[in-house]
């Protein structure tokens, strides 16, 4: 279960009367996610009120509450999100209010309204599937987003060293991680530290840092929409790449598939070519983002979560076999033909 915080459904009505949105008819809780409290809504319009911008009432919406982060994370990924939707992107759009702000409060939280819609996560990854990821993501770095604040990676380099120093001292005895899985660890921070400290030029800007495919909706393999950018920051290009790889263009047992990882990187190209410092740093960025989410399942697994089937979703050993393949090697980044 996702919904961590109940609404009152007339401090919805309020929000909604407030940005125009009409009436509440229905609020449906969404199983899906682990942080944040997720509603669909069901409005319809007031009588006489007039169409939004020449158009029809909007009459499902999404309500989001986030459980978690603070607020300038909110802010970031809100702007984010809206301006990568103004320019045209497949980002759904937010409701803001008269001042255009869109991170609105909701019991007590940071809570977003977006509209709705359709499509699904996609269950068996395609080529077309990678080439639209691989577009969405080299459109969206290419663009040069220019918003007004920047925020750091709250799951960078220093979360991961905290992280894995928390559960090297807190995990009880039966559950501590092995000397090898320490070790392995310690290493690949260790060379993500000297790759950031080297002073390697790569290119910074705006990622979304999440990119996994349940945070896509997808008809056929049309992307119909990116959603969930509420781990969105300021980092590297190349690790947004990477993340996205990791989970998009991987075979079962997390070794690299290499036409998938090859129709995700012609499709970045085709809008942003990558450079030469982030082709030859591009096996330390997939193992680094393997480290990353290795770190945090194994965080969520020991320490943040009593619920089991929240456990098996989300397998730390997913992670871990997928940066002990990277290790071995990975499918470079060449040039389109």
């Amino acid at each position: 279960m996702a919904v961590f915080t109940r609404v009152d459904p007339a401090e919805l009505q309020a929000l909604l009367t407030a940005l125009g949105l009409g009436h509440l008819l229905s609020t449906t809780e969404v199983a899906d996610g682990v942080e944040n409290s997720t509603y669909f809504i069901e409005v319809a319009p007031d009588p006489g009120s007039a169409p939004e911008s020449g158009g029809s009432m909007p009459s499902r919406l999404v309500l989001t509450l986030l459980e978690a982060g603070n607020r300038q994370q909110g802010e970031f990924s809100t702007a984010l999100a809206q301006q990568l939707h103004r320019a045209g992107l497949a980002v759904p759009k937010l409701f803001a209010d008269a001042s255009g702000c869109a991170l609105h409060r909701l019991a007590d939280k940071p809570a977003l309204l977006s509209e709705r819609i359709d499509g699904a996560h996609p269950e068996q990854v395609t080529l077309g599937h990678c080439r639209a990821i691989g577009e969405f993501l080299g459109t969206m770095h290419g663009a040069g987003v220019n918003l007004p604040l920047s925020h750091n990676n709250l799951q960078g380099l220093p979360w991961a060293q905290a992280t894995l120093d928390t559960l090297i001292d807190s995990l009880p005895a039966a559950e501590q991680l092995s000397v090898g899985d320490q070790a392995l660890l310690q290493a690949q921070i260790a060379r993500y530290r000297s790759l950031c400290e080297g002073g390697v030029d790569l290119p910074c800007g705006a990622i979304h840092a999440d990119l996994f495919r349940d945070n896509t909706l997808f008809v056929g393999e049309e992307l119909k929409a990116v959603i969930d950018f509420n781990s969105a920051c300021s980092d590297y290009l190349l690790l947004d790449v990477a993340i996205a790889v990791n989970d998009w263009a991987c075979k079962k047992h997390g070794e690299l598939d290499p036409t998938l990882v090859k129709a995700l990187l012609d499709g970045y190209q085709q809008q942003r070519p990558f450079t030469l410092a982030e082709r030859q740093n591009w096996q330390d960025m997939l193992c680094f983002a393997a480290t990353l989410f290795w770190l945090s399942r194994l965080l969520t697994w020991h320490l943040e979560s009593a619920d089991l089937t929240n456990r098996e979703a989300k397998d730390p050993g997913e992670y871990r076999q997928k940066l002990q393949h990277r290790l071995l090697g990975v499918v470079a980044i060449t040039p389109c033909e």
